[in-house]
């Protein structure tokens, strides 16, 4: 792994490309995304009480970031107090060795995985699996995914781009694999039932169970677990050992500040009031338990975090990864996840990678690439990030720090110094208004010089109209 995040080397526009020409990827994508969008607006508007608790959570999360320091201190020892141990993470690198060097200990063969985001950010199945570990995902999508080789393409659903249909052809895949019968057809309970049927095993075989974590209580050193299918509890609750990877944005000071986070990410993700499971780990089992792991380790990752604390993107730490901005961006809805090249996709994936790798230009180049500049992933935010304005920063930056490719600083400049006066306006509009009539071709502009030809590549272009609405003015009204 290069820098800290992991990465798609593949230029933008082979990226952009790839995903525009996949019809029913943005097909399924329009289809499910607009559907979860519309659940949360739903939902907020049914629910009177959500968006008090919703600036309580907020204002939570907030003063969390601005005490992180002590807050870790904290965590560590009530995590150890109730008998868990604790690793500090500096990087990914770190992250990994930590795990591995604790499945090699206890010499664990199969590893069971509840759904993580912060697992895809350091690789850790590779790691693991460089090291002879078997891991098994047990989040549905999750599942889905490590059958087609892929990554997550939505934070929260990360089979979002896959259609029924696919779905079953990967499961046919894998029961052949097994010499077993293919589904009769792609029901929903149908597919359901065989991921259930495969995992039901593993769960039980499992050396070692490994989660994320929405929230972290310091107040007590508690991991909160936030799924809609209870597969985490089953990962921590069956396998002897227990690894929870958690960066430390998510520690959170008091029960009292969970109470009004707990609903956020349900809210807004999915459009529920609550998910369907929540689960609390806050230790190993005691000796009066019947179920849970004789050991508990939880990994807090840093991997850059620490450094935007007290800085104007410090916001960005408050991401509690329900989804909202993504299903709600026009050109995610166009694009999928995989096009962004990074683990965290959508705006919110622009801001997070190009701040937590700023080492790594090309998610620098999603900022002006991949984004409209609409403001709607501000506007749902449930944790007021600014994302849009953000954005903007990371254009800003892209500019002064001449990051941008000469032909495109050139162009602009000469663009923005015409369009400064009206004179340059004017002129402007009647050479473009010449230079068309040699582009058109069926009453359309598909092709341009230089910059335009790109843009012209994935959009319509309305022509310029033989006379404008400055020119009519002035010839009926006068200047």
């Amino acid at each position: 792994m290069s820098g800290r995040l992991p990465y798609d080397p593949r230029p933008w526009r082979v990226r952009r490309d790839s995903a525009l020409g996949n019809s029913s990827m943005r097909d399924t994508l329009q289809r499910v995304a607009g559907r979860l969008s519309k659940a949360k607006s739903t939902a907020y508007g049914d629910y009177q009480i959500a968006d008090k608790w919703r600036l309580a959570g907020v204002a939570a999360k907030r003063r969390a970031i601005s005490q992180i320091d002590e807050l870790v201190v904290q965590v560590i020892g009530e995590i150890e107090r109730h008998g868990g141990k604790v690793h500090r993470a500096r990087d990914a690198a770190e992250a990994v060795r930590c795990v591995v060097e604790v499945a090699q200990k206890n010499g664990v063969k199969l590893a069971v995985k509840s759904k993580s985001m912060v697992t895809e950010e350091i690789e850790l199945n590779k790691g693991l699996e460089d090291a002879g570990v078997q891991v098994v995902e047990t989040d549905l999508g999750e599942y889905i995914i490590q059958l087609a080789h892929e990554k997550p393409s939505h934070i929260l659903a990360p089979a979002i781009h896959r259609n029924r249909g696919q779905v079953k052809e990967l499961f046919d895949v894998e029961a052949d694999r097994q010499g077993m019968a293919h589904l009769a057809n792609a029901d929903i309970e149908q597919l359901t039932q065989f991921a259930r049927q495969q995992l039901r095993q593993e769960f039980l075989s499992a050396d070692m169970g490994v989660t994320g974590g929405n929230f972290l209580v310091a107040e007590t050193g508690t991991i909160v677990l936030i799924t809609n299918e209870g597969n985490a509890d089953m990962v921590t609750s069956l396998p002897p050992l227990l690894v929870s990877i958690v960066g430390i944005e998510k520690i959170v000071g008091t029960w009292d500040d969970l109470s009004y986070l707990l609903q956020q990410p349900a809210l807004s993700g999915v459009g529920q009031r609550l998910s369907s499971y929540t689960t609390f780990v806050s230790g190993p089992r005691d000796e009066s338990a019947m179920d849970g792991p004789d050991q508990w380790h939880v990994v807090l990752l840093d991997n850059g975090r620490r450094n935007l604390v007290g800085t104007p993107e410090e916001s960005i730490l408050s991401c509690i990864r329900c989804g909202a901005c993504l299903n709600v961006c026009p050109v995610f809805r166009q694009i999928g996840g995989h096009a962004y090249g990074s683990v965290y996709p959508g705006p919110i994936g622009i801001v997070v990678s190009a701040n937590l790798d700023p080492s790594m230009p090309s998610f620098l180049d999603l900022a002006s690439q991949a984004c409209s500049m609409c403001y709607a992933c501000s506007e749902v935010c449930p944790m007021d990030i600014p994302l849009a304005d953000e954005i903007l920063t990371l254009r800003n930056h892209r500019v002064k720090t001449m990051a941008e490719p000469l032909l495109v600083r050139r162009t602009y400049e000469m663009w923005g110094r015409l369009w400064s006066t009206k004179a340059g306006y004017q002129k402007t509009i009647r050479i473009a208004r010449l230079g068309q009539r040699f582009l058109i071709q069926k009453k359309k502009l598909r092709w341009a010089p230089g910059l335009f030809g790109g843009w012209l590549k994935t959009r319509d272009m309305p022509l310029i109209p033989p006379e404008t609405f400055r020119e009519w003015w002035a010839k009926t009204h006068g200047e």
